[in-house]
């Protein structure tokens, strides 16, 4: 693993979480790219488990994100952790992306487009922690002619 990072389910704390990810992936040598998607993807869950986990599942007093990242085979695994309540954010249905912008339902793109991102995603209910794991493909750099 290359780090696990845990703050408050705050709003104010996810911009943490982020710059603290994108110092690690940069001193990993992570092309801007990976990073922009790292980027989202956490925004994406950590807002859902923020606006949507109800009371704190272990009877803490907030909610608490974690991420832990590690690079394996070329892929970067994250594994984002929350103690909200139980949601599986995979058996939510897709959108309809051809459907006309006023004849759909509002949300359900965050999740659409990690999906996109994603070369693996799976989700677990574990020891009253949502955990979601995405794996990312690590691009490989051009060579140089």
């Amino acid at each position: 693993m290359l780090i696990r990072l845990i703050v408050p389910g705050e709003y104010a704390r996810v911009e943490d979480l982020n710059a603290s990810l994108e110092a690690v992936l940069n001193r990993h040598g992570m092309a801007r790219a990976i990073r922009d998607d790292v980027r989202l993807i956490v925004e994406e869950l950590a807002s859902n488990a923020i606006d949507y986990g109800g009371e704190p599942a272990t009877g803490a007093a907030q909610h608490e994100l974690s991420v832990d990242i590690s690079i394996e085979d070329g892929l970067l695994h994250l594994e984002f952790r929350d103690t909200g309540a139980p949601f599986d954010p995979l058996s939510a249905p897709e959108p309809d992306i051809d459907a006309d912008i006023r004849d759909r339902a509002i949300g359900g793109l965050g999740v659409y487009l990690i999906r996109q991102l994603a070369h693996r995603i799976t989700y677990q209910r574990i020891d009253a922690c949502n955990v979601l794991r995405v794996s990312l493909r690590i691009p490989q750099p051009e060579s140089e002619p």
